[in-house]
């Protein structure tokens, strides 16, 4: 007669264990390169942001216009200023940018814009006209999170730098030669990029 052998009860126990073994080996390195492809995405991501929002601030600082403003108040503002007019915050930069020549709307008019940091997000501040109406409110666009400071610093005539410029009382202040934006990411990178400002005069 002929007697077929299988498995025994050891044998597959023995290789139920080694499966197991190899299933949480290759488990693990799975999870390891999901978490590594995720982490590399946040990564790119947290960079492109930053990459947008300098270049942002950048053509904004290099359209500036020295032409002073009336705020929400009334009183007279300068065309550049470390110090914003607005409800919840004071500290920033607020400037009289051209617009577009490219749009056929109100775009292409003169603008009054501003950075601020709140809550750990940069908001760009926007107005609907150069000269605030009373009790306006402007329109606050969030263009980058996870902000831990967000800092400026002006060039006047004389090549040394001022950590505040065109504050209030002083409207007739002339546009710095340059601005230096100081940014510090949450993640503790920090970035500095430096500004040159159009020339008012000949």
């Amino acid at each position: 007669m002929c007697r077929h052998r299988g498995f025994t009860l050891v044998e597959l126990l023995v290789a139920l264990a080694i499966f197991a073994i190899i299933a949480g080996f290759a488990y693990r390195g799975l999870d390891a390169m999901l978490q590594s492809r995720v982490a590399l995405e946040q990564e790119s991501r947290k960079w492109r942001d930053t990459s947008v929002f300098v270049g942002r601030i950048g053509r904004d600082i290099s359209a500036a216009l020295a032409r002073p403003v009336r705020g929400e108040s009334g009183t007279r503002l300068a065309a550049l200023s470390s110090a914003i007019e607005s409800t919840g915050s004071m500290d920033g930069l607020a400037l009289t940018r051209s617009g577009s020549p490219l749009q056929e709307n109100a775009l292409a008019a003169p603008q009054r814009i501003a950075y601020r940091l709140r809550d750990a997000t940069i908001e760009r501040l926007t107005w609907y006209g150069v000269d605030a109406a009373p009790r306006e409110d402007p329109t606050a666009v969030v263009v980058l999170r996870s902000v831990s400071a967000l800092n400026f610093r002006f060039l006047d005539a004389r090549g040394e730098w001022q950590g505040a410029w065109g504050l209030p009382g002083n409207p007739d202040a002339v546009l710095p030669a340059a601005v230096e934006v100081t940014l510090q990411l949450a993640s503790g990178e920090r970035i500095v990029r430096l500004f040159d400002l159009p020339r008012s005069g000949p």
